[in-house]
């Protein structure tokens, strides 16, 4: 059984995100965004890995490691798309967009041709979901010997 501490440093490697977005946003520029980006998708990648780690189901640790992804994502379904902008509050719209700033260069780049600031912010969530997803998919896989397809046998 993990002890109390290290839920609490998984807890803090998904706060993390949402600290460089409040930081950037105060500061009024992201810090070098294309650096930055390559940082926070290793960064993800790497989160997603310790999730898999975790000695709990696999549903809960997938869960428990998106579950402020999720969170912030659905406050942003709400304040962008569900309501409109005379109703929406200010301060929970900037919130659910500190969580994946970091992740704003990368549908930027793969998509140039789009001028909308919701469809680039629902990138940057998928995108941050896909990364995650990556890193813990490939370390069930690794450690757990999970395949895509079943085994066949020859016989």
């Amino acid at each position: 059984m993990k002890s109390i501490s290290s839920y609490v440093f998984h807890i803090v490697l998904l706060l993390i995100p949402f600290i460089y977005g409040f930081l950037a946003n105060k500061m009024m520029f992201p810090l070098f965004p294309f650096i930055m980006q390559l940082i926070f998708l290793v960064f993800w990648f790497y989160v997603g890995i310790r999730f898999a780690r975790l000695n709990i189901p696999v549903w809960k640790s997938f869960m428990l490691g998106n579950s402020i992804w999720f969170m912030s994502f659905i406050l942003f379904i709400w304040q962008f798309i569900i309501l409109d902008s005379a109703s929406r509050s200010m301060e929970l719209a900037s919130l659910s967009q500190h969580y994946m700033l970091a992740f704003v260069s990368g549908p930027l780049l793969i998509f140039p041709f789009i001028s909308s600031g919701t469809t680039i912010i629902f990138g940057a969530y998928i995108l941050m979901f896909i990364t995650f997803t990556i890193g813990f998919w490939v370390t069930k896989r690794r450690n757990y010997g999970v395949t895509a397809a079943p085994e066949r046998s020859l016989g």
